[in-house]
């Protein structure tokens, strides 16, 4: 997603959907989540089932985000993928994943410059049909709370794959433009995670979690 500035009482609000965006990689709330990266075989046809985030990162990239209102959360976050995700013979596969997300924004009084939560609601309803986004609904009185639905795109895609190690890498021919990055199979679950490395140790951010069909 994009940042958007739409008034002043909506000035930090593209900046928190990016977050949220950039979450919806690995999914929803929670004190940790995910596996380690282990490799394994991809063969089969698999079905997006759940996902997590790692709670921290999340909240890291929401205040990095709206820098302008550090006294603004992010609540009650739900991510919900579906689709299918399919290796078939001659290292060929064919994606198509989207991502179900909602949250609540919640805007202290401070950060709405004089404005109400009905002008914020108001304001709000211009992001309505961009980026992904299905509904903003702002209700309060002073801070304002701001429930926010959306579906993002994942991967959409075909063409072929590889793996090498813990690495799975698409290579798309039409379509998305594919992607890159660790996962593991355990029995029947393929799990797509998200490996934060700038750290002194690797972290897991994010994991979509599909099931075999």
């Amino acid at each position: 997603m994009h940042t958007r500035t739409r008034s002043a009482a909506c000035t930090f609000v593209g900046g928190l959907l990016l977050a949220a965006s950039t979450a919806s990689c690995g999914g929803g709330s929670g004190a940790s989540c995910g596996v380690q990266p282990c490799g394994g075989d991809v063969a089969g046809n698999w079905r997006a089932t759940s996902a997590c985030a790692d709670q921290a990162s999340l909240d890291a990239a929401f205040m990095g985000a709206i820098a302008d209102c550090p006294s603004a959360t992010l609540t009650n976050v739900h991510y919900a993928p579906s689709g299918t995700l399919m290796f078939g013979s001659s290292m060929s596969y064919t994606a198509d994943i989207t991502m179900g997300i909602s949250f609540n924004m919640n805007i202290p009084a401070s950060c709405l410059q004089g404005q109400t939560c009905a002008d914020a609601n108001t304001a709000l309803q211009s992001v309505v049909g961009t980026d992904g986004i299905t509904s903003v609904t702002c209700s309060g009185s002073g801070s304002c709370t701001c429930a926010i639905v959306g579906t993002l795109d994942v991967e959409n895609s075909a063409g072929t794959y590889a793996t090498a190690g813990t690495t799975l890498t698409l290579t798309a021919t039409s379509g998305g433009n594919g992607d890159s990055g660790p996962y593991c199979v355990q029995g029947s679950t393929l799990h797509l995670v998200t490996v934060d490395m700038s750290m002194a140790m690797a972290k897991i951010t994010g994991d979509i979690v599909l099931t075999k069909q």
